[in-house]
């Protein structure tokens, strides 16, 4: 079944598995819906625990006929990202949304799965900066004494091994690092914050996926499925921590600077 699944701990070995997934998740999980060009979107997003998610998307026609249109895997990242420049693309029959965009004041770009479509208001659209949460789901990691940062579509970087157009390759030094633990599977995971050197990311790996031993410092290689959260207003603010003095305080009076 999906490798992406895998990276969250969840092991479907069959057909099987994976529909029992998607019904408890479809019962289990908070709802949400969004209206959609004469028909609805239902989201319904299990929270599994330690930031960990399972989504499914049911498709409801405008004659009242109720399908069954995604169901994927998800992590709610700790930090923020704001895209701007951004798009949206929609496959609502499909239970799909993507993103693509570059960091605000960047050329790095981003394409990602949106995950909570059918949580955020529409006014979070009509923005022109989104305030994101970013985090790959790793396919495979490998840790390494040495490397050279790298921020890559797979389709070019590998395209054998590209599946979806959301796929990347990176490389990055860890800055960071704890265990997790699905509390549904018990699978032990890591998630890893990492220094691209112009971008910063959270990478989640299942124990299995990983070669090497982690170590702030060290490097890491991986091929990530990349998804994210839309965030509102309400969520940006009741995620301040207070100042970050890891930037230059230079850096908090050129947001003043006056634009004549």
């Amino acid at each position: 079944m999906d490798a992406t699944f895998r990276a969250i701990g969840l092991e479907l070995p069959s057909r099987r598995d994976f529909n029992l997934l998607v019904e408890r998740a479809g019962d289990q999980g908070e709802p949400t819906c969004l209206q959609r060009r004469g028909a609805v979107l239902h989201g319904r997003c299990w929270k599994l625990g330690e930031g960990l998610e399972v989504w499914t998307m049911l498709y409801e026609s405008g004659d009242g006929e109720i399908f069954y249109a995604d169901c994927r895997p998800g992590f709610r990242a700790r930090y923020a990202h704001s895209i701007r420049p951004w798009a949206l693309t929609e496959y609502a029959e499909e239970g799909e949304a993507l993103v693509h965009g570059y960091l605000n004041g960047t050329d790095v770009q981003v394409l990602f799965e949106l995950q909570n479509f059918t949580e955020v208001s529409l006014d979070e659209f009509r923005a022109e900066t989104l305030y994101v949460g970013l985090c790959g789901l790793a396919y495979r990691a490998r840790a390494r004494a040495r490397g050279a940062a790298r921020w890559q579509q797979l389709e070019e970087h590998a395209p054998a091994r590209a599946i979806y157009e959301n796929d990347w390759s990176l490389c990055g030094k860890v800055l960071a690092f704890r265990e997790l633990r699905n509390p549904l599977s018990g699978r032990q995971l890591y998630w890893v914050h990492l220094d691209l050197e112009q971008l910063r990311l959270e990478v989640l790996i299942n124990h299995r996926s990983l070669r090497g031993t982690l170590e702030v410092g060290s490097w890491l290689e991986a091929d990530v499925w990349l998804q994210g959260h839309v965030l509102d207003r309400r969520t940006l603010l009741s995620r301040y921590e207070g100042v970050d003095w890891a930037c230059s305080p230079a850096l908090f009076w050129q947001a003043l600077r006056r634009r004549n």
